[in-house]
This record gives C-alpha cells, sequence and structure tokens, in this order.
C-alpha cells in the first residue's frame, strides 16, 4: 500500500466541484460577449489610498458605536507678530541700533542674579507672615522687540531663559510675577520706546495686568484710564549714541496714564526735601527732551508716598524699584489707600521695619535685567532690607 498524501486545509479535492462550476461560467461569459448580450465592466484605474479610507472608516464606525472617542484638533496659539529689521545696523558702546531705535546689550550674569534673589528671599523670610512680597524681573526692549533676525547675535543672552533662572533662585515666600511672555504678546505695540531704555507707560500696564493676576486683583481695563502725550522724548539711548541722527530724527512720545481715584503724591528728594503735587502724573510739557520720562511720579526720588483719598481702608503697598517702576507705580494706585515707593538706589533705612511699621500688606521689587546684573545695585539694595 502506497503511503497516504497529506493535503493539509488546502487539498485538491475539496476545489474539484468549484473549479468545474468555474469553467463553465467563463464558457458562458465568452458565449455572451460574443454574442454581444453582455458587456466587460470597465476597469477603474484610479490609485486607492486604502490606508486614508481605512482611519476614516475605522474612527467614524468606533464613534458611532462609542468604543472610543473622536479626539478634537489642536488649537495652535495665534503667531507672535514677528519684526523685521528696518534701516542699518550699528553697534555704538553699548547701544545696539537698528535703524531709528536702540537696544541695551545685554548678557546674563549669574553671580549678580543670585544676589538679587538672594536679597529678595532675605526681605521675604523677614516678612513672612507680615507682608506678601512679589518679584518681577522685567526685560528690556532687546529681549522683546529686537528684530527676530538679529536673536541670533552673541551680544544678546535669552532674557526669558534669564528671567526663569532668576525667579527660579527664589524661595517659596516669594509670589513670582513673570512678565517675559505677557510682553511677548504685546511685542508689536508701543511697549518701550526707541530712543531709551525704558518701557513704556503701555508696558508697564501689561506688567500691572499680571501682578493683578497673581495678587487676586482685579486690573482696570486700558480704556478707563485718562491719559496725557508728552511728545520730543529723546532718552538715553539718543544720548549715549552720541546723539545719533536717525534716532534723533523719530523722538519718543511719553504717554502718562493718571490713577482713577484722585490721588495727591508728597516726594522726598536726595537732599530731604518733600513737594506735594496733585498727581502721580507730572507734566512735563516744558521739560528739555531728556527728561520727558519724569512725567511718571516726577521721576527718580528716594521715597514717595501717594494717597488714594477714593479709599478709607487702610490698605497698602510699597513698591521697591530702580527707574523703571516709576511708569508702573501710577497703576498700583487705584489698589491701595497708601502707596510707598523706594527707590532702594538713593533710600535709606530698613524695608522690612517700614513694611512692620506702617501695615504694608504687599511688597513689589519691581527690577529690570540690566539693573539685576549690576553688583553695585544690588549691593544697594542688600543694604536696605
Amino acid at each position: 500500500m502506497s503511503p497516504r498524501r497529506y493535503r493539509g486545509r488546502g487539498g485538491s479535492a475539496r476545489f474539484a466541484i468549484p473549479l468545474a462550476v468555474l469553467a463553465l461560467a467563463l464558457v458562458l461569459l465568452m458565449v455572451n460577449l460574443i454574442t454581444g448580450k453582455a458587456k466587460p465592466a470597465p476597469v477603474d484605474t484610479t490609485p486607492v489610498e486604502t490606508s486614508g479610507e481605512a482611519e476614516s472608516t475605522e474612527n467614524t464606525e468606533n464613534t458611532e458605536s462609542g468604543e472610543t472617542e473622536q479626539q478634537p484638533p489642536v488649537e495652535e496659539p495665534d503667531p507672535l507678530v514677528r519684526i523685521e529689521i528696518q534701516g542699518d545696523v550699528e553697534q555704538t558702546g553699548g547701544i545696539y541700533r537698528v535703524g531709528d531705535t536702540g537696544y541695551e546689550m545685554y548678557t546674563y550674569v549669574d553671580s549678580t542674579a543670585q544676589k538679587y534673589a538672594s536679597c529678595v528671599n532675605t526681605l521675604a523670610d523677614n516678612l513672612s507672615g507680615t507682608a506678601n512680597v512679589y518679584a518681577m524681573v522685567i526685560p528690556l526692549s532687546s529681549g522683546i522687540t529686537l528684530p527676530d533676525d538679529l536673536y541670533a547675535d552673541s551680544v544678546f543672552d535669552d532674557q526669558k531663559l534669564a528671567q526663569n533662572t532668576i525667579l527660579g533662585y527664589m524661595n517659596d515666600k516669594v509670589i513670582p510675577v513673570p512678565l517675559y511672555d505677557a510682553l511677548m504678546q504685546h511685542r508689536g505695540e508701543y511697549v518701550y520706546y526707541r530712543t531709551d531704555h525704558h518701557w513704556s507707560g503701555l508696558g508697564a500696564y501689561y506688567a500691572y495686568a499680571e501682578y493683578c493676576k497673581a495678587a487676586g486683583l482685579t486690573a482696570r481695563e486700558l480704556s478707563s484710564y485718562q491719559t496725557v502725550d508728552f511728545p520730543g522724548f529723546l532718552g538715553s539711548f539718543y544720548n549715549d549714541s552720541g546723539k545719533n541722527e536717525q534716532l534723533g530724527a523719530n523722538p519718543d512720545t511719553v504717554t502718562a496714564y493718571f490713577p482713577l481715584g484722585n490721588a495727591p503724591m508728597t516726594v522726598t528728594d536726595k537732599n530731604g526735601n518733600t513737594t506735594e503735587y496733585a498727581s502721580p502724573i507730572y507734566d512735563e510739557t516744558n521739560a528739555p527732551a531728556a527728561f520727558k520720562y519724569g512725567a511718571y511720579i516726577a521721576g527718580d526720588n528716594p521715597f514717595t508716598e501717594i494717597h488714594n483719598e477714593s479709599l478709607t481702608d487702610g490698605s497698602a503697598c510699597v513698591v521697591v524699584k530702580e527707574s523703571f517702576g516709576n511708569a508702573y507705580v501710577p497703576f498700583m494706585v487705584d489698589h491701595y489707600e497708601y502707596t510707598y515707593v523706594i527707590d532702594y538706589r538713593y533710600w535709606h533705612g530698613s524695608i522690612s521695619d517700614f513694611v512692620r511699621s506702617h501695615g504694608v500688606k504687599d511688597v513689589v521689587l519691581c527690577n529690570n535685567l540690566s539693573a539685576i546684573r549690576n553688583n553695585s545695585l544690588m549691593g544697594s539694595l542688600y543694604s536696605v532690607l
């Protein structure tokens, strides 16, 4: 007996009848074609993207059956305004000029950054349980409004990274108020001056709005403020560049924002003399071009007190600042009966003692990145904690 041959699951015996039927069908088809009773269907040669169809069908079926949920499309954030180079580019001393706009060259200094953070930490420790301590690290215009193609220049360190590093050095008693992203969202607006290193009143407003978020306050609408313009401002970049003609041909305009309430101001100057003002906004209409920024709280003075007569709750804050804080202070006035301003470069005393003796609940350190890298200024700040 010959051995049985294993045909497996597909052995030919199982297909004997179907093959015969198929052969008969083919014969009949040929007859029909010859006699014209049937025509072959046209062949579709269009490429078919089967993978895409399968995915679409599968997603639809799963969604209908409730097996899986269709994921919504991811919404991309609006792209930031791109700033192009307008005019020639020139470095003059510490000024980086692009057409009619100056920028301060910035390099991060970690040693002084840590000193600044240490000062803020010490103040927060001193006032723990007494007052809230908020810390701002203000970017320079070269970190926000510099044309995009120039950020690769080695004289411009990453200011967002600098901000985050400095705030990261602070302890958990400090409430950080990061500003970089908020200002970047408005980089196409007039948030910094062209001929001067300071931010504008508008830039300071956006910082104030970020402070309100951190402090649980409701920021006043920008449209609610009465404003006054002081045109013809030619600031530090103009003077430090040797009065560059292109900068001089396009002076800035200082726009000052009045507090909503009646808020007289008392200023103590470097000689200890006091001067009364009707408002934190000083009329600089007739001031020389270089001094228009003095419209904000009458410029740099060791100590300033602003009394919001619309409030009677005894609320008080202290703003510890250098000159960038000047444009910021008027926005704070509407939230406190008393706003005290200490310029640590010229004031003598103890911030901690002052806060305790005046019932202050909020202390805001308002300082820019250039000042924070200055070792002498950090020493001055440390001396008044």
